[in-house]
């Protein structure tokens, strides 16, 4: 530290000098370093868990947009802000069940192997703000040799929970094939079945196609609430009143 004497006052930095007011007068002090160099970062072994999560939570970004992708028509009405972050977090808690290898070389591909890992994606939500539970007043489940849900008839005023304002709701299945390790999928979606809140029964009768690639299969539900409004035209209601929910996975194990 050193102080300056003369007929001038300089306040700020100049080079790697910084000039500033005391009670004793203007005072020098020579800028300090700080932070670290790429360099140091990749190199120095302190950092090895900060780089070791990095990359894993690279690794779950991406293939949040893939788990994303897979039923995107369904997410465009019932979907939140916090989606595709909960679709990250998911995929970590999958990763988490490689325990094959070390932590920052896990593969969330490995971690679907485990039931575990296949277990966390059942229940995941489109909109938590309206998941299943608080849609259908119903147990359901999806047969994999019928490709049908358990549930075949519903009285509507009894099963479904309707949102205000809402007069019919159109359902609708899908089921999507994902091939994490090779990043593609396959989706196929089932006839829509519209529902009025007036009609005393309705038949679930459900046709979909089963993918063609065998890699891990997961069964979604659709609930799309609309109204009808001046006109007869048919308004859908915000994304915060509609559900997307996983309801099923079948894998086909590891290839």
């Amino acid at each position: 530290m050193a102080k300056l004497i003369g007929p001038f006052k300089i306040t700020g930095k100049l080079d790697d000098l910084t000039f500033y007011e005391t009670a004793d007068g203007t005072i020098v002090r020579m800028c300090g370093k700080t932070g670290i160099t790429k360099q140091q970062f990749k190199e120095n072994p302190i950092f090895d868990r900060i780089r070791q999560q990095s990359t894993e939570f690279g690794l779950c970004s991406r293939k949040a947009k893939r788990f994303k992708l897979l039923v995107q028509p369904f997410y465009t009405y019932a979907q939140e802000a916090s989606t595709f972050g909960r679709c990250i977090g998911l995929l970590q808690a999958i990763l988490k069940e490689d325990a094959i290898n070390p932590i920052g070389s896990r593969h969330i591909y490995v971690g679907l192997q485990t039931p575990t890992g296949l277990g966390f994606l059942i229940g995941f939500e489109g909109n938590s703000r309206r998941p299943l539970s608080a849609v259908l007043r119903e147990e359901l489940t999806f047969d994999w040799k019928s490709l049908q849900l358990n549930l075949k008839v519903i009285s509507p005023s009894i099963a479904i929970d309707w949102p205000e304002l809402s007069t019919q709701v159109e359902i609708q299945l899908a089921v999507a094939n994902w091939n994490c390790l090779g990043d593609t999928h396959e989706t196929h979606y089932s006839n829509s079945i519209v529902v009025s809140n007036r009609t005393e029964e309705v038949v679930l009768d459900f046709k979909i196609n089963a993918p063609q690639e065998q890699d891990l299969w997961l069964c979604y539900i659709h609930f799309k609430f609309s109204y009808t409004a001046a006109y007869g035209k048919v308004k859908v209601l915000h994304n915060k009143f509609n559900t997307t929910s996983l309801i099923g996975c079948l894998s086909f194990g590891r290839k």
